[in-house]
């Protein structure tokens, strides 16, 4: 199955790893700390927040995104505790079925970046062994990250995933494939992007 996959790190003819730069121990301690309790999680995200404030005194806050990583870890506890059967958000890898998707959200996740940034992002073109991967709608996501990050709104976060994984569709979808099934890269065609 051919799709498309953008990255910084990935080169041409590489194999896709799942989890290929070692983030689900960022997400981890999340899905952890809501087996035990809403208070735990939320006592989480007070240290992430923390934590980002002290990185930040040392311009180092790019690697401390709690808020990102307290999304995923709230997916990744509803995927496994409601939806087993459904691929996780931290142990796959994330394509789009059209070039279309790819340009939104391109210019979604790196439009202000720097052009430094967006240079280092490149897009291929993948050959999936993967008659079934599964579709969701990315702006589900998204609605859980904005509950996050504006509001601190847990209870929100969690409804998102949901959502998220009963195949929902927001009013203006942008479907991502998860897979965690074998996949190379084949073709760069980077200057998608920059037309």
């Amino acid at each position: 199955m051919k799709v498309y996959h953008m990255s910084d790190k990935l080169k041409l003819d590489d194999e896709l790893k799942c989890d290929f730069s070692g983030n689900s121990s960022l997400a981890l301690p999340f899905v952890q700390a809501l087996e035990q309790s809403k208070d735990c999680f939320y006592a989480m995200v007070l240290n992430g927040k923390y934590l980002r404030a002290v990185l930040g005194k040392f311009d180092l806050w790019e690697w401390s995104d709690y808020i990102k990583w307290s999304v995923e870890g709230a997916f990744e506890y509803i995927r496994k505790t409601e939806f087993p059967d459904c691929c996780s958000r931290i142990n796959c890898n994330y394509y789009y079925d059209s070039l279309e998707n790819c340009r939104i959200l391109y210019d979604y996740d790196w439009g202000q970046a720097s052009e430094e940034e967006r240079a280092a992002i490149h897009l291929f073109e993948i050959e999936l062994d993967d008659d079934e991967p599964q579709f969701f709608d990315m702006r589900l996501y998204d609605e859980g990250y904005t509950a996050m990050e504006e509001r601190e709104d847990v209870d929100a976060v969690l409804s998102a995933a949901r959502k998220y994984f009963s195949k929902m569709k927001s009013d203006n979808p942008v479907l991502e494939i998860l897979s965690s099934k074998s996949a190379k890269s084949v073709c760069d065609i980077t200057e998608f992007l920059n037309k």
